[in-house]
């Protein structure tokens, strides 16, 4: 088998399945839908070559370091992550979690984007950095089911889009624009589900 041409179609495909994976995993979470963590595992790994031509390397540890775990993580929380280890509810944050979350993704972000600038060859540090940060949070409040979660999405997804046509990237271009709306219907199906759990049962 000619593996350099293997290779070389993989590389042509990658950008377009990561496409396709992260449009899917969206919808399963907007449905609050348990595929949406395993996929999550897969689209990772797709992704791993495509960062790495791009040498968004923040982006890249986003994904190994931060989608992976979480993804695994999330998965165990929406199974067993109830009061009675079931089905867990879509709740709002408390306000100190969000101070804590919003500090750490500033300090975080200007930190590694100083760090990533001065010994890589990274292109776009800051917002790369900063993208890795705020994903990594919402991340956090998407396995917990917190409701912010959108809205940090829809910030993560607007500045992404502008990061990924920089870069020529324009299937992840295409994607990152297509969450920005599906954040917002994510929010409002969540806010469904909230005012539902809110009814009392006949």
């Amino acid at each position: 088998m000619n593996w350099s041409a293997v290779w070389d179609f993989w590389l042509y495909v990658d950008e377009p399945i990561g496409l396709i994976l992260g449009v899917l995993i969206v919808l399963c979470l907007i449905r609050q839908n348990l595929w949406a963590w395993p996929l999550g595992v897969f689209y990772v790994f797709v992704s791993i070559t495509v960062l790495l031509e791009a040498k968004l390397y923040a982006n890249l540890a986003l994904h190994v370091l931060g989608f992976l775990p979480l993804n695994l993580y999330g998965w165990y929380v929406w199974l067993f992550g109830g009061e009675q280890r079931d089905d867990l509810p879509v709740t709002r944050s408390r306000w100190t979690l969000l101070a804590f979350l919003a500090a750490i993704c500033v300090v975080g972000g200007l930190a590694l984007g100083f760090l990533f600038n001065t010994y890589t060859d990274a292109a776009l540090p800051y917002l790369d950095n900063g993208i890795f940060m705020m994903s990594f949070g919402a991340m956090y409040l998407t396995a917990h089911k917190k409701i912010e979660n959108w809205a940090i999405w829809f910030l993560v997804n607007v500045i992404s889009v502008a990061v990924y046509v920089s870069q020529g990237l324009w299937f992840y271009g295409v994607l990152y624009f297509a969450y920005i709306f599906m954040a917002i219907w994510g929010f409002l199906e969540w806010r469904n589900s909230m005012d539902q759990q809110k009814q009392p049962s006949n």
